[in-house]
């Protein structure tokens, strides 16, 4: 069943940025979500010897995201990461639907965007005029988007879960992300997937 999810939603994944693009995407119903999401988990916080206090790796040691980030950071990729020019703030995304053959109801993956990220301390523009995502980032003027990483699985009438802590952030004009398991205390550099 994951393997067909997996590719049903790759299928689907042009086809829903297309169709979000001008349109917001809402929940509505009762229902409660039927996974829950895991507790954090990754690499302990370093400075990078000279980069921003609580932002970990570097162009050449990146910071991989945890096993339980990856299906989010995928889904997102693979979506072409769209973001606050071309679809706005704040929307949830179907990633996959299909019949549980258990409950004989239908359910959906669903995750979430989370609009633009201010970097209001300016630890990620910090970090990427210090060089530590190579000398091509320094200077970076532009904009960065925030992401959830849990999918969740919800009955598909069923009401939009609470979100947790987990996110990536990607620095639109460059390509650059981060991910953090605690809500921005922390950011781990992956590189540019």
């Amino acid at each position: 069943m994951r393997n067909a999810t997996h590719r049903t939603r790759r299928a689907v994944a042009l086809g829903l940025a297309t169709a979000a693009l001008g349109s917001a995407l809402t929940l509505a119903g009762s229902g409660a979500a039927t996974a829950q999401p895991i507790p954090p988990s990754g690499p302990s916080q370093s400075n990078n010897g000279g980069g921003p206090s609580g932002v970990s790796g570097s162009v050449t040691h990146p910071d991989p995201e945890p096993h339980d980030m990856v299906q989010g950071t995928d889904f997102w990729r693979d979506m072409g990461w769209p973001n606050w020019h071309n679809i706005g703030n704040q929307h949830w995304f179907t990633g996959a639907s299909w019949v549980d053959p258990a409950r004989r109801t239908q359910v959906r993956e669903i995750v979430y965007t989370g609009g633009q990220y201010q970097d209001r301390d300016g630890r990620l523009r910090a970090f990427l005029n210090a060089g530590l995502a190579g000398t091509s980032a320094r200077g970076y003027t532009g904009t960065f988007q925030e992401y959830n990483t849990t999918v969740y699985v919800t009955p598909a009438n069923g009401a939009a879960p609470r979100r947790d802590a987990r996110r990536v952030v990607r620095a639109i004009n460059t390509g650059d992300v981060w991910w953090t398991n605690d809500h921005y205390s922390t950011f781990h550099y992956m590189g540019r997937p």
